[in-house]
């Protein structure tokens, strides 16, 4: 936006208070002003209406919630879709295979909060019904995305773990891409690190994490060059 727009940006915002039973003072409204001019006034529009048409909650919408709506929807509208996306991978290429997901948030949280890849298959359906599933994976993934906690690279399958481990490098096949494959080739080609098991081949339930201080290490060592 430009300063061209701000008297109607400005009879937007109050209008959308006004919605909320508030108002908005001068200096409130200049601050949300400056917070969103890098969009063009159509995209704050249509923010404003996606905002006021899905929130749930009687206080007037943050210049948070309008960055979300303006970036493809909320964190939460955004879960529902990876959610989704997941079960789906589940149910095509299960635990014994390898997968890169095109969103490297969905990566973080089968890693973080799953324990990796063959333990969510195992787990899913089994211990957790896929309902609610649904419900705990857009929570995790909605507070991940917020904090910016990404996992690149791939998710190794059954397959891979037990190969790797008995030395047959040459029999791990590529990961499978979910989703966008131009984007799930950037995740993987953007995370080189390996990851690590948690327990030994005997317990292949597949507890893996990301070596995330190792991937802090080298992004310090190559600032430091």
């Amino acid at each position: 936006m430009t300063q061209a727009d701000f008297d109607r940006f400005t009879s937007l915002i109050r209008g959308v208070a006004e919605c909320y039973g508030q108002s908005l003072s001068a200096q409130g409204v200049m601050l949300r002003f400056k917070l969103l001019a890098r969009f063009d006034y159509a995209e704050v529009e249509k923010a404003a209406l996606s905002v006021m048409a899905t929130r749930k909650y009687t206080t007037m919408p943050t210049p948070a919630d309008f960055l979300e709506h303006i970036g493809g929807g909320s964190a939460e509208d955004k879960a529902e879709v990876e959610a989704g996306k997941v079960l789906a991978a589940i149910g095509r290429h299960g635990a014994y295979t390898s997968v890169v997901f095109d969103d490297a948030v969905t990566q973080a949280v089968i890693v973080q909060a799953y324990g990796g890849w063959p333990k969510l298959c195992a787990e899913c359906g089994v211990e957790e019904s896929e309902n609610w599933f649904r419900k705990n994976f857009v929570k995790a993934w909605a507070a991940y995305s917020r904090q910016g906690v990404k996992q690149f690279g791939h998710l190794p399958g059954l397959f891979e773990i037990t190969n790797h481990g008995n030395g047959f490098y040459e029999h791990i096949d590529p990961p499978k891409p979910v989703g966008d494959p131009a984007k799930a080739r950037a995740v993987l080609d953007a995370g080189k690190i390996p990851l690590a098991l948690t327990e030994g081949p005997e317990n292949m339930r597949g507890e893996i994490r990301a070596l995330s201080g190792l991937l802090e290490a080298v992004t310090d060592a190559a600032r430091g060059q």
